[in-house]
This record gives C-alpha cells, sequence and structure tokens, in this order.
C-alpha cells in the first residue's frame, strides 16, 4: 500500500514558469514578481518522466494549451527528442 508523505506543502502561483536546473537537480517554479519555490532531489529521468507524463497521459495537456508559440515550442521539441534518441518519427512503432 502507498504510504501518503509524511508533509505536504500545496502553493498557488499565478502565471507561474517551471524549469529544471541541472547543476543541483531541482525543480524550480518562479513567477515574475520574484516569488520562487525550489525542491531538489529531482533527476534529469524524474523530470523526463513527469513531462511524459503531463503529454502522454489518458488526459493530456494539449486541450488546456493557451500559448501563441506552442505549435513553434512542439516543433522545437520534437526536433530535440529526435536528435537526442537519434529516431525518425518513421521508425517509431507501437510496440517500443
Amino acid at each position: 500500500m502507498i504510504q501518503p508523505p509524511s508533509v505536504m506543502y500545496q502553493y498557488y502561483m499565478r502565471d507561474s514558469q517551471v524549469f529544471w536546473h541541472k547543476c543541483d537537480d531541482s525543480i524550480n517554479v518562479h513567477d515574475f514578481e520574484e516569488n520562487s519555490i525550489s525542491i531538489g532531489g529531482i533527476n534529469a529521468d524524474n523530470f523526463f518522466r513527469a513531462c511524459r507524463n503531463a503529454m502522454c497521459c489518458n488526459n493530456p495537456l494539449f486541450d488546456e494549451l493557451k500559448g501563441n508559440n506552442n505549435r513553434e515550442y512542439a516543433i522545437e521539441m520534437i526536433k530535440a527528442l529526435q536528435k537526442a534518441f537519434d529516431v525518425d518519427s518513421s521508425e517509431v512503432t507501437e510496440g517500443e
């Protein structure tokens, strides 16, 4: 049985940005009013899986997107994934 965390914090930051910081394995959330939250101990694999979960779950985030540059961001992400994993989209199959 999964045990609940011994501590749970909840914050709300309107219009915030999030990024992963390589040097200290942290997720950082900040708004544009000098408020920030940093959570350490999140390595690259965990952050990569979080991104995958946001896009590939049963209810992905795509219908919630409101930004104007999302198509350009998606193209950038696709190119980065293809470069990192050296795959052509025609090579990817359901069995992988």
